[in-house]
């Protein structure tokens, strides 16, 4: 068995995936799966989609219904997924999807608050700078934090941040933003409790739909944040993203081959008509991802965010 951290079998299988090598892909997954049980519910489903897209519908179903047996369960919106759409309309299937949607209901009357904190040394000036980082859609908590780590070897507190809006156990997401501002008023009041935070030097940054709840929650005013940072930014409704508390900055990150880039530019206009400053780091060669130099990066959204206007 070859040895491979999660994040490196992601990215793997995405890069097969994107170049259509699905048996390759569903081979490699099936490989390394166990190394991960923590992650069953997330490469069951890959399984399903990369043996769906090689038309084995018995063995998709199949898939499926152990699945279901072991005590997983996913939202039905992953299920309009294309790549299932070899069984999507196939009677046992929909049957275990109906199965699966009475579990995932259940189970999400069940989802308690959840973080993570980074923290550094302490600093000489006796307060934390705080930054607060918002997973993407299906993400949780510790998905990210190999990246926001650099944060914290700069002096930074991280507070790692999980939704309590599940998609399938392990993954949640932030399409209800007032649930999401509760969990992260609840997370800095912990936070603040058990560190000395410096509410001076407090920004939000996130991944993908966690890049969109930062500027939301930003701009809504409902935390003490002097600015946030986007990496591969999306939001489902741009025209949310204003609110009382617009003189704060903001910095993205975007890769030119990044399927959101669209939606990203359409954020940036709705911030650009309502006086939000911001500035942004363009990558030619970055799809939906981290930059290569994230320290770089970082370092450059933090002196944008506090430079001192003239």
């Amino acid at each position: 068995m070859e040895q491979i951290t999660f994040p490196e079998l992601r990215d793997k299988l995405t890069s097969l995936y994107a170049e259509g090598k699905y048996a390759e892909a569903l081979d490699l997954v099936e490989r390394n799966a166990d190394q991960f049980p923590a992650e069953n519910a997330r490469t069951t489903f890959w399984r399903m989609c990369l043996l769906s897209l090689g038309n084995r519908a018995e063995e998709t179903i199949s898939v499926l219904q152990e699945g279901l047996e072991s005590g997983l369960w996913w939202h039905e919106e992953l299920f309009a997924d294309p790549d299932l759409n070899a069984v999507r309309d196939l009677p046992e299937f929909k049957r275990l999807m109906a199965v699966s949607q009475e579990r995932y209901n259940e189970a999400r009357k069940q989802i308690a608050r959840d973080y993570a904190v980074l923290a550094p040394e302490a600093p000489a000036s006796g307060l934390y700078p705080l930054l607060i980082t918002l997973h993407g859609r299906n993400g949780n908590k510790d998905i990210d934090l190999r990246q926001w780590g650099l944060a914290r070897q700069r002096g930074w507190l991280v507070l790692s941040c999980q939704s309590t809006q599940p998609v399938f156990e392990g993954a949640y997401h932030w399409d209800n933003p007032a649930v999401g501002l509760a969990d992260l008023a609840y997370y800095y009041e912990q936070a603040s409790q058990n560190y000395p935070v410096d509410p001076q030097r407090t920004v939000i940054a996130g991944f993908s739909q966690g890049s969109g709840m930062s500027i939301y929650t930003a701009l809504k005013g409902s935390l003490p944040v002097r600015g946030f940072i986007g990496i591969g930014t999306w939001w489902a409704d741009p025209d949310e993203l204003t609110g009382e508390r617009m003189a704060v900055r903001g910095y993205f990150i975007t890769g030119e081959k990044d399927h959101t880039l669209d939606r990203a530019r359409e954020i940036q206009e709705v911030l650009r008509r309502n006086n939000v400053e911001f500035a942004e780091e363009v990558h030619a060669d970055l799809g939906h991802e981290f930059s290569r130099d994230f320290g770089t990066s970082f370092d450059k959204a933090i002196e944008f965010i506090f430079i001192e206007k003239e």
